[in-house]
C-alpha cells in the first residue's frame, strides 16, 4: 500500500460538495415513502403496487382539474382548507374578473372538485366530501 506524506504547514484545499437543492430532499422523501407503500401492498398480476396506483390517481386528478389536485394535496398534507376560514380560502383564489372569490364560491368550487376526485379516487372522494360538508361554518 502506498501512502502520501502530508506537510502539516501547508493549507490543503478541502473539497466541499455542492449543496443539494431543497427540492432534492423532498423528492427523495417522496420516493422513499412510495417504496414503503409498494412494499406494504405489492399488488398482483392485475393490479399495480399501491405506490404506483397513488401516483397514477394523483396525476389523473391533476389532468382533470388542477384546482381539485391542489385541494386533495392540501387535505392530505397541511390541511389549510380545514383550518382556515372560508373567507381566507376564497381570498387566496382569484375569479375570472381578477377579484378574490367569495366564501360561497370557494365552497361551490370545492364541491365540484370533490366530484372530480370521486370520479377517479372514489374512496378518498367520499371521505373528503363528508369532511367538507361537516366543516364548521363561521
Amino acid at each position: 500500500m502506498r501512502t502520501v506524506n502530508l506537510v502539516e504547514a501547508m493549507d490543503y484545499p478541502e473539497q466541499v460538495p455542492d449543496p443539494r437543492p431543497d427540492h432534492h430532499s423532498i423528492v427523495s422523501e417522496i420516493a422513499t415513502r412510495l417504496q414503503e407503500l409498494d412494499e406494504l401492498d405489492k399488488g398482483s398480476k392485475l393490479t399495480l403496487p399501491s405506490g404506483a396506483r397513488l401516483v397514477n390517481r394523483l396525476s389523473a386528478i391533476q389532468r382533470r382539474s388542477m384546482r381539485a389536485y391542489r385541494l386533495l394535496i392540501d387535505l392530505l398534507g397541511e390541511g389549510k382548507s380545514l383550518s382556515d376560514s372560508l373567507e381566507t380560502l376564497g381570498a387566496r383564489h382569484i375569479n375570472s374578473k381578477g377579484l378574490p372569490c367569495k366564501r360561497q364560491a370557494w365552497l361551490q368550487n370545492a364541491q365540484e372538485d370533490v366530484e372530480v376526485i370521486k370520479s377517479i379516487y372514489p374512496e378518498l372522494g367520499e371521505v373528503i366530501g363528508e369532511v367538507i360538508k361537516r366543516r364548521p361554518m363561521e
